[in-house]
C-alpha cells in the first residue's frame, strides 16, 4: 500500500466519505453491512489496543481478519507507547489493510486516565512520537483522529502541524472537544482554518447526518465521517444526485429533503445480512447479545411492529431471527416496496 493512498484516492472522489470507527459497533460484520450498501464508503475499524495486539495473538486473530467487501479497510489502534505501536503495526500489516488510523480522541474517561485517546491532545510530544514510529515501521499510511481540543487550551493548527511532520498522511477532526465529549454541537471553524495549513487531506466529523449533509458541511475539507447516525442506516452514506443520473435506478423516488429512506424489503435484506455476517465470527451467546441492539435499530421505524421488535430484543439464534424476520415479511407481505419513513405521504 502506498503512503500516498490518501491523496491517491482524492483523484477518484472529489471527497472522501467515511464510517467512524465506535467501539462496540464497528466490528466486520456492521463494516460489511456498511459496504453492501455504499460501497464507496471508507470504513474504520473498532479500536483495538496496541499492546494488546503484541500480547495476544487472539487479539489479532480476532480482530484483524476482515472479507473483500470490507476494502479498503483502516485499522484504528490506542496506546501511549510509540514502540509498541511500531510493534503492532508489524503484526497489522500482513492482513492487507489499507492504512493505520491512531485514536487521539476517545473522551471516555478510563481511556484518558490511563493517557490513551484525546489524553495525547496533553501529551503532545507522546502523540508526535507515536506517529513518527508507526511511520517509520510500516508501509501502510498513517493518520488520526482527534478532537478540536481537549479543554480549550490546546493549538489545533500547531498540533496538526507536528502530526504532518511526524508522518501523518490524513487527518480527522472531531468537532468538539474532548470535555464535550458528545454534548453541544460539532462545530468545524476550527477545522476549516487547519485545513488552511496542512498539505494533507483533514476530515470533519460530529452531527453529521447524511451523504448531502456532510457535503454541506465540508467545505474545503477532504471529506467528512458518519458515526452514529449510520446506526440501522447504511443508506445515510447514499446521495441523491447518484441516483437522478442514473435512469437504469429507481431508487431516487426513496428519497426525501435528501435522506434515503428504504423499501421494507431492503431494510429486511439487511438485518438478515447482517446477522448472518455477526453470527459467522462471533460464537452463538456473544452473537445473540450483539445482534439484538442493531437490528432493534433497523426495525424502529417500521409501524405496527412491536411484537416482533420485543422477540427481535431477545433472540437467541440466528434461527430464531430468521423466523422472525420471515414472519415480518408474511405480515408485511403487501407493504414489501412502501418505505417506512415515507408512509405518511404515500
Amino acid at each position: 500500500m502506498s503512503k500516498n493512498f490518501w491523496q491517491e484516492q482524492l483523484k477518484i472522489y472529489e471527497k472522501l466519505c467515511f464510517l467512524a470507527p465506535m467501539d462496540g459497533y464497528g466490528d466486520s460484520a456492521y463494516r460489511q453491512a456498511m459496504k453492501r450498501v455504499a460501497p464507496h464508503t471508507y470504513c474504520i475499524s473498532e479500536f483495538y489496543s496496541a499492546d494488546g495486539l503484541i500480547h495476544s495473538k487472539f487479539l489479532a486473530w480476532s480482530a484483524l481478519p476482515h472479507q473483500d467487501i470490507e476494502k479498503p479497510l483502516i485499522i484504528q489502534i490506542f496506546g501511549k507507547n510509540p514502540e509498541n505501536f511500531a510493534k503492532a503495526a508489524k503484526i497489522i500489516e500482513p492482513y492487507g489493510v489499507a492504512g493505520i488510523d491512531v485514536n487521539m480522541g476517545c473522551p471516555a474517561k478510563k481511556v484518558v486516565q490511563s493517557g490513551h485517546g484525546s489524553s495525547l491532545l496533553i501529551n503532545e510530544q507522546t502523540a508526535f512520537d507515536i506517529v513518527k514510529a508507526l511511520d517509520e515501521s510500516t508501509r501502510l499510511p498513517i493518520s488520526v483522529k482527534t478532537r478540536r481540543s481537549f479543554d480549550w487550551n490546546q493549538d489545533l493548527i500547531k498540533f496538526g502541524q507536528w502530526l504532518q511532520k511526524s508522518g501523518a498522511k490524513l487527518i480527522t477532526i472531531h468537532g468538539r472537544t474532548a470535555k464535550q465529549a458528545y454534548t453541544w454541537f460539532a462545530d468545524f471553524t476550527d477545522i476549516y482554518e487547519l485545513k488552511k495549513n496542512l498539505d494533507i487531506p483533514v476530515i470533519c466529523n460530529g452531527d453529521i447526518e447524511h451523504f448531502d449533509d456532510g457535503m454541506s458541511k465540508v467545505q474545503d475539507l477532504d471529506g467528512f465521517m458518519i458515526g452514529r447516525k449510520s446506526f440501522w442506516n447504511p443508506w445515510c452514506f447514499l446521495w441523491e444526485q447518484h441516483f437522478a443520473e442514473d435512469p437504469w435506478l429507481e431508487h431516487a423516488a426513496g428519497f426525501k429533503n435528501h435522506i434515503y429512506y428504504p423499501t421494507l424489503w431492503e431494510m429486511l435484506e439487511a438485518m438478515e445480512f447482517h446477522a448472518s455476517e455477526l453470527v459467522k465470527t462471533k460464537w452463538e451467546r456473544k452473537w445473540s447479545l450483539e445482534i439484538r441492539k442493531h437490528l432493534v435499530q433497523y426495525i424502529k421505524s417500521f409501524p405496527g411492529v412491536k411484537d416482533y421488535r420485543k422477540r427481535l430484543v431477545t433472540t437467541e439464534s440466528i434461527e430464531q431471527t430468521q423466523e422472525t424476520i420471515a414472519d415480518i415479511r408474511k405480515t408485511f407481505s403487501t407493504d414489501m416496496l412502501k418505505r417506512p419513513g415515507l408512509w405518511e405521504i404515500e
